[in-house]
């Protein structure tokens, strides 16, 4: 074996941290969750600016608020009908009310992120690139707590319904025990 040639432990340990890094960003439902981003982003956005043009407000106050909640709609009813879409711990009640708690965290830093950008550093007075930037950056820290806590299935999900078709889902209207 070479210098340069790593050993079989750490050949092994390598392995171990891509299973893990593709067990909490599958290609699939990452690419949904962007997705699902996306339209959150612009539904986010144009709120934002109806607002501001509509009422002749700053949008970095109230305004900005009201814009997040929409989009934190629009984007729970997608990630939890399609993105994450699996067997609940979970009622829905208590999907959104974790999903809207863990959003109101992302978008406290995101509306730091998007004064900073639009009132100071990079984009000036730009509000769709100040928005886009913050937006990216509290979409990390949504990502990760979503998929780690809001929608998780039970432990054994990820082996039995691999397959796609997600069955009954536990946190749902139907009566325990059936």
């Amino acid at each position: 074996m070479s210098d340069t040639e790593p050993s079989p432990e750490e050949v092994e340990a390598a392995e171990g941290v891509a299973r893990r890094a593709m067990h909490m960003f599958p290609p699939g439902i990452l690419w949904k969750f962007i997705v699902v981003g996306f339209i959150g982003f612009f539904t986010q956005y144009f709120v934002l600016i109806y607002i501001g043009h509509k009422l002749d407000v700053n949008i970095s106050g109230w305004p900005f608020w009201v814009s997040v909640e929409a989009g934190i709609i629009i984007t729970f009813i997608l990630n939890d009908q399609w993105v994450f879409k699996t067997e609940y711990e979970n009622s829905i009640l208590m999907r959104f009310l974790s999903y809207e708690g863990t959003l109101i965290i992302g978008a406290f830093f995101q509306w730091i992120m998007f004064i900073l950008f639009f009132n100071y550093i990079l984009f000036k007075g730009n509000s769709f690139w100040a928005n886009a930037w913050a937006v990216f950056f509290a979409s990390i820290w949504n990502y990760i707590i979503m998929k780690k806590f809001i929608f998780k299935g039970d432990e054994n999900e990820d082996r039995n319904t691999r397959g796609g078709s997600a069955g009954k889902r536990t946190g749902s209207d139907s009566i325990k025990g059936e």
